[in-house]
Order: structure tokens, then C-alpha cells, then sequence
């Protein structure tokens, strides 16, 4: 079987593709992670630009019958379209709201300016991320519309990924403990390409730039509802939070005031 993830940037994608392949291999189908001639040698996903109906003959005559999990962030070719629609394959599709991928663009892009990398560098502002949504949301279109595709609101993947790991267990037919699948990645640093992880961060953005938004991007927020309870829910318990973390933080400065005093103490003659 072969199941392919399409997801808009930055929205936890990658994430939903390790899911999907962590879905697999704890219900005893261990999936295939492919290598020359299809991806480099070590390579941590199965990542490409265009998936065609070549590609897809090609990925099941290696794989020899084992499962195979594909990640793409671009459109959808019409062969490969009537193959999810037969059956033939699955597919799912990762959507987010886009004043919270424009954000994280722009945090992608700061990284790359300091690090002297071109991909997102062009990013300064989140009006930059413009020409790249545009794009994504066109993709996503094209891959929500079919009904076979399940498709995953960011905030769905990062505050109900239980909820979001028994839908692939469905679509793929397959039982598993959701709960087991989700805590092999309760180290964040095993999620590929996390950044921040805050619910509802486009409350971040300034009134007149999500205007700008909401306009430009009306027919997406027509049809999907982002703030979902579990979000709402995650961001209030934050906000309820952040004094005691102020307070820690303030604990852990006044200790370490404390210590430069004595150390001062100790060095004056």
C-alpha cells in the first residue's frame, strides 16, 4: 500500500507523515523508507517535489509489497488523483491557517538569513509568504476535494494527535493503541521540522496584516474552521500558566543574582 501525505508548509506535515508511518509499524507493517535511486541514502522521509503515476510504479516494484509512506508539498497529477479516488492508494492533506504559516515563514526565513541558506530567506515579512501561499492553497484544493483524502487541521494534529492517529488507523484498516503511537513522540525533538508549536499563534499578528489575511484567503476560512476547542483550550491553559512561569523565571534570576554576588564576594580582595 501506498499512502501519501500532502501538506501546505508549515503545517505540521512532516509530522503527520512520521504518524502515519509510526501508524504502520506499530500494527506490524513496518513501512519501506526508500533510497538511491529515489531519495538519497539515509535520507530521514520519503520526500518528493512530483508525484506521477511513473514514480508510483516504480516506488511499487521496489517496495516489494511492503507499505510505503510518501510526503509531497506540491499538486496533484490527474492519474494519481483516480488512483486515491479508486482505492488503488490513500492519501491525506495537512491544512493550516495562513496568518500562522506566513509567522512561521518568517521565523524559517530569519533562520536562513543568519545561517546563509536561500530557502524562505525571502521572508522578512508576512506579506512575503504571499506568492508561496497562494500556491499551497491552490494545492490544497485539489487534494481536499477528493472524498477519499482525509484531511488534518494543524490544530488537530497538535493538540487531538490521538484523534488524528485513529483516522489514519481507519483509513489504512488497521487497529492500533493511538495513545502508544503518539508518546513515541513525546520528545519534541523527534517531530521533523517543529518550531514553536503554539495554538492559535495568529493572535500574534497585528489587527490590519490578519484583515489583509481573512480577505485574500476568504474561500479557505469559509471552509475550514481553525481554532478548534482543543486549541482554544491549549492556549488558555497557557495564558493561565505564564505567571507561574514568570515566576520561575524570576526565581531562577534572583538565584543566579545571588550567586554573582558571592562569587563577586569571593574574587574581591
Amino acid at each position: 500500500m501506498i499512502y501519501i501525505c500532502f501538506g501546505m508548509t508549515k503545517s505540521a506535515s512532516t509530522f503527520v507523515y512520521q504518524l502515519t508511518e509510526q501508524t504502520f509499524r506499530v500494527a506490524g507493517r513496518a513501512p519501506a523508507r526508500l533510497g538511491p535511486p529515489f531519495r538519497p541514502r539515509g535520507s530521514p522521509e520519503n520526500y518528493f517535489d512530483d508525484i506521477d503515476p511513473a514514480l508510483l510504479d516504480a516506488i511499487a516494484k521496489a517496495a516489494r509489497g511492503r507499505d510505503v509512506v510518501l510526503k509531497t508539498h506540491q499538486g496533484l497529477h490527474p492519474e494519481v488523483a483516480r488512483r486515491i479516488e479508486a482505492g488503488e492508494i490513500l492519501a491525506s492533506a495537512s491544512v493550516r491557517d495562513p496568518r500562522e504559516i506566513a509567522l512561521s515563514m518568517v521565523d524559517h526565513g530569519r533562520k536562513a538569513r543568519r545561517m546563509g541558506l536561500t530557502e524562505f530567506s525571502e521572508c522578512r515579512t508576512v506579506f512575503d509568504a504571499w506568492p508561496s501561499l497562494d500556491n499551497q492553497v491552490a494545492n490544497l484544493g485539489r487534494w481536499s476535494a477528493l472524498k477519499s483524502v482525509e484531511v488534518f487541521r494543524y490544530n488537530e494534529i497538535s493538540f487531538e494527535t490521538a484523534s488524528v492517529v485513529s483516522r489514519i488507523a481507519a483509513q489504512i484498516g488497521v487497529a492500533v493503541d493511538a495513545p502508544a503511537v503518539v508518546a513515541s513522540f513525546r520528545d519534541r525533538r523527534r517531530i521533523g521540522q517543529f518550531n514553536k508549536g503554539e495554538p492559535l499563534r495568529y493572535r500574534e499578528m497585528p489587527a490590519a496584516e490578519q484583515a489583509a489575511f481573512l480577505d485574500r484567503y476568504a474561500g479557505l476560512y469559509a471552509a475550514f474552521r481553525f481554532d478548534t476547542p482543543a486549541a482554544v483550550a491549549a492556549s488558555e491553559a497557557r495564558e493561565r500558566a505564564a505567571p507561574r512561569r514568570w515566576r520561575g523565571f524570576l526565581r531562577r534570576g534572583l538565584r543566579l543574582a545571588g550567586s554573582l554576588r558571592s562569587l563577586r564576594a569571593f574574587l574581591e580582595p
